[in-house]
């Protein structure tokens, strides 16, 4: 089939990744690489994208509190109204491995299966509606991107702690960590809090939610709202201004590149590096300034400077597909 402008063939290596290869007019719908149309959706209804973000926020909450329940059953034996009301026995939750693993998996499972489902209805194939695509990147800026990002973490980090104060929950998740680490399960709770989010928030946020947003608003819009959007999950306002500049730049990245797993590793690397530093540079027993302390920021920032330097020089060399020509003009959102 011809392809009119301004679409150009895909290389071998990305053909198969290829959104759209093809825009057959005169069906008013698309052809991907392998001759399958697809209805032609303008401006993607924003309404749908409000309405998953909404169910799985709904999700989360029930599938939270109906676990935490469980929790309590499965590490107290039983439940009433008495334990509903004793702190301590939340307390001894989050101390056992298998309540916290029910209490944390599997409600982020319930938060991405409503984005899951939209976008397997959606017309368009669904690792495409999700990112699940090489993208026009080469690989190693997935590496490049994942040593950047705990640095740009970090950064955050300090910046708003100049101008707030840790949150009592905050501390109290940074005690969870600590205490499981100390007591030989640190590689699996830090494998839990870096696979898990890294997966389902990716896969909402950056993969379905800014998906369609970019697509009717334009990479600004989509990235801040979904970057917003991601922050404000977190709940805690402390925790939601330090992860917003985590989520622009893990958005950035995706758009970019046109693709969700440089988003996914980046966001596991840092969620792992944020548990092993909670747990090996403890402030209570080695203080900020230490050796430990010390040396462990020094390796997130020289790997980071390293990971940023090479994103700068591959957003050079490399376009963005979602930035160029994988969008119609017909969409109505322009090249930037």
């Amino acid at each position: 089939m011809d392809l009119p402008e301004p679409y150009s063939p895909p290389s071998s290596t990305q053909a198969a990744d290829s959104a759209f290869v093809g825009e057959d007019s005169a069906n008013s719908g698309f052809a991907d690489a392998e001759g399958r149309r697809f209805p032609l959706q303008t401006t993607p209804r924003s309404w749908t994208t409000g309405a998953v973000v909404g169910v799985s926020l709904a999700s989360f909450l029930f599938t939270s509190f109906l676990m935490l329940v469980v929790a309590l059953w499965l590490v107290h034996g039983e439940i009433s109204l008495a334990i509903l009301r004793d702190p301590n026995s939340f307390a001894a939750v989050s101390s056992s491995r298998l309540g916290l693993l029910i209490a944390v998996v599997i409600p982020q499972l319930a938060l991405v299966m409503p984005s899951v489902l939209a976008a397997f209805l959606s017309p368009v194939p669904t690792r495409r509606r999700l990112g699940l695509v090489r993208g026009d990147w080469p690989i190693w800026t997935w590496f490049a991107a994942a040593a950047a990002t705990p640095l740009v973490g970090m950064v955050s980090g300090v910046v708003v702690g100049m101008f707030l104060d840790e949150s009592e929950s905050l501390k109290e998740m940074s005690s969870i960590f600590r205490d499981h680490g100390q007591n030989g399960f640190l590689l699996p709770i830090a494998l839990m809090i870096g696979i898990t989010p890294a997966i389902c928030e990716e896969l909402l946020f950056r993969g379905y939610v800014q998906t369609r947003l970019v697509r009717s608003f334009g990479p600004l819009v989509g990235v801040v709202t979904a970057s917003a959007t991601f922050a404000a999950f977190h709940f805690d306002p402390v925790h939601v201004v330090a992860v917003f500049p985590l989520g622009l730049f893990l958005g950035w990245i995706t758009w970019r590149t046109g693709s969700l797993f440089p988003a996914m590793l980046g966001h596991f690397v840092n969620n792992f590096i944020s548990v092993l530093a909670v747990v090996l540079v403890s402030e209570a027993e080695t203080g900020l300034l230490s050796l430990p302390s010390i040396a462990f920021s020094l390796a997130v920032f020289a790997s980071g400077v390293v990971g940023l330097a090479s994103i700068s020089v591959a957003s050079v060399l490399y376009r963005s597909p979602q930035s160029a020509d994988s969008d119609s003009p017909k969409s109505g959102v322009q090249p930037s």
